[in-house]
């Protein structure tokens, strides 16, 4: 495993809270809208309802996973994104780095080169699109050794508040798919998840009146993770 791209790479930062809230399946998703709309903030629905699909990466030991679970203040994941079918010819897909300082997070993106994701994914391919594609020295070094270890979809909707500082996202219809080094078979049915995330985001300066905001919603701030859920969900690690 590479240093961190912090260490060689310098990128303007956009820190940023992620209150996450952790929510049953049984509120219905049309509840969740309506409690969103509701509150003090004035959030109005924006842009337009898509699917996320997300490849993880980690190395073999599962080091993002660990630094997760044992909540390493510092920490930092690897995923490649993409909007729309799960499986199929990959047109837009882009690397995401996700960066993690104690309760703030970044988040750096780099696109690659189209692909196809079906059966025949499999880790020599990912180490091809990273070769292929025009990545920064020390993203390429610190990606090119790591593993794919799940897949997830979910659908996502957007809301925006009035002043336009806080945005909220609802994730629902999350499922969760195992991926392997090779042999893959992407053909049967995925896991699905018993709860939805609903997520706070906002700058540094406006913590204050997140708090508030934060009030008003009637499920409690949970340490959401769909990368851990979804491992936990096909992995059995030793004590």
């Amino acid at each position: 495993m590479q240093s961190s791209p912090i260490d060689s790479l310098t990128i303007a930062n956009n820190f940023r809270y992620e209150r996450k809230f952790q929510v049953l399946t049984t509120i219905s998703v049309k509840e969740l809208v309506a409690i969103t709309k509701s509150n003090s903030a004035f959030f109005k629905e924006v842009f337009h309802e898509r699917q996320i699909n997300n490849i993880y990466l980690d190395t073999d030991e599962y080091k993002f996973y660990f630094d997760n679970v044992d909540g390493v203040a510092d920490r930092q994941k690897a995923r490649i994104r993409w909007y729309g079918d799960t499986l199929g010819e990959l047109k837009r897909p882009k690397l995401e780095i996700k960066l993690k300082k104690g309760l703030v997070g970044d988040k750096w993106t780099f696109k690659l080169n189209p692909f196809m994701f079906n059966n025949s994914f499999d880790a020599k391919t990912l180490k091809r699109i990273f070769s292929s594609s025009e990545l920064p020295k020390s993203i390429y070094e610190m990606v090119v050794g790591l593993q794919p270890t799940l897949v997830n979809s979910y659908s996502r909707r957007y809301f925006l508040s009035a002043d336009q500082k806080f945005r909220i996202t609802l994730d629902y219809n999350i499922k969760y798919r195992s991926i392997k080094k090779n042999r893959n078979n992407f053909d049967q049915r995925p896991q699905q998840e018993t709860t939805n995330v609903v997520e706070l985001k906002y700058s540094l300066q406006d913590d204050q009146r997140a708090q508030t905001i934060s009030k008003e919603f009637p499920f409690r701030l949970s340490k959401n993770s769909k990368y851990v859920n979804g491992v936990n969900n096909f992995m059995s690690f030793p004590e």
